[in-house]
């Protein structure tokens, strides 16, 4: 009995020395350091979630650009992330590494995203690599009178002053009556 006892606890230890100290669910577990995932991801920005949309498969960020470190130019963007372990949040600003998925754009399960203010260390490695967005583009003001609103606007003058008139002769020939 003795001896099945040693061996049971013999084969535990050296067992035990064969398992790793730290073991991973996924093998992104462990955070790349800032300048491996620069390098890795398509593109990356700094955004604001304007809105979550739920789909079938994913949720579709709405973001608003406010700095691109690489790939992006534009201001708006939309952005796959994983129905389940999606994280965003709207109203939230994050630092996004995306990839670029069937022409679009993705936040992988693995992405080192994190909220922008908590994000020193990598924005301070990301500064010198900024490129500029796309400015806004704004329609150039015109001067083109809108000939439908203002024919409406003088046929409602001229109903209401028709009306007006008609009340008038309706009111003064009862007067004459009397």
């Amino acid at each position: 009995m003795k001896k099945r006892i040693i061996t049971a606890w013999l084969c535990f230890f050296v067992l035990v020395g064969f398992f790793p100290a730290n073991t991973y669910g996924l093998s992104c577990a462990q955070p790349l350091a800032v300048d491996q995932a620069y390098d890795r991801y398509d593109a990356v920005v700094v955004a604001t979630v304007d809105e979550i949309i739920r789909r079938k498969q994913h949720n579709e960020l709405q973001l608003t650009i406010l700095n691109s470190f690489k790939g992006v130019e534009e201001r708006k963007l939309t952005v796959a992330e994983d129905l389940t372990w999606g994280t965003s949040q709207k109203g939230e600003q994050y630092l996004y590494y995306l990839m670029k998925k069937d022409g679009g754009w993705e936040n992988p399960l693995c992405s080192p995203m994190q909220k922008a203010v908590n994000s020193y260390t990598s924005l301070s490695y990301l500064k010198d690599k900024e490129i500029t967005l796309k400015q806004k583009v704004v329609p150039a003001e015109t001067n083109k009178t809108n000939w439908a609103v203002i024919a409406i606007s003088i046929f409602l003058l001229g109903a209401v002053g028709a009306g007006i008139g008609y009340s008038v002769y309706v009111v003064r020939s009862r007067r004459n009556k009397d």
